[in-house]
């Protein structure tokens, strides 16, 4: 994906890969100040969970590397829409116009965000995930694999939508929903 940027990909460090690459592995993460030292002034947070993404890209940035956001060449992304920081806006993403999405979230495939919305840092919207007009979705949320919300709805921060959801109402900071329409699961004591 990063191919379709104006991006030099040099290899990927970190635990080592359990799955194919296209890049070469170059080691864990101690290669990280050397690499700086050789010249590599950016990198980027290739990981899914959301907490996790959050605390690296916060020990990038205390090492001195900047994380640029990615963005494909077959995204359509609105003139007027603000991408942060350390962003990954995928192949067939849609970001409308007047939208912002915050440092280090994820817009996954086919994802769609209409006008005037926000995505919070560290969010990650799921295959498929559309959002209506001015939705906004809170740091580090969770919306799972086509999850539907309607205009005017706030998804607090560190939620969970589960995939297929249906999001009709605001939903609480840290609360986990599922089905349509989308509701609280209660967690087992």
């Amino acid at each position: 994906m990063l191919a379709t940027t104006n991006f030099v990909v040099r290899g990927c460090v970190g635990d080592p890969p359990g799955g194919p690459l296209q890049a070469d592995y170059l080691g864990d993460d101690d290669l990280l100040p050397a690499l700086l030292a050789s010249g590599t002034t950016a990198a980027f947070v290739a990981v899914g969970d959301n907490r996790v993404r959050q605390r690296l890209t916060g020990q990038l940035h205390a090492l001195g590397f900047g994380t640029p956001a990615a963005v494909s060449g077959r995204a359509i992304v609105s003139p007027t829409a603000r991408i942060e920081a350390g962003t990954f806006v995928m192949h067939g993403a849609t970001v409308g116009p007047y939208s912002v999405v915050g440092a280090g979230a994820i817009i996954n495939t086919n994802a769609s965000i209409d006008h005037d919305c926000t995505v919070g840092a560290f969010a990650h919207l799921g295959p498929g995930s559309t959002l209506a007009g001015t939705v906004e979705i809170g740091q580090g949320a969770f919306l799972g694999v086509g999850t539907s919300v309607i205009p005017e709805t706030i998804v607090g921060a560190w939620c969970t939508v589960g995939a297929g959801s249906t999001v009709i109402g605001n939903v609480p900071e840290g609360t986990t929903v599922v089905g349509v329409p989308a509701r609280p699961i209660r967690r087992k004591s």
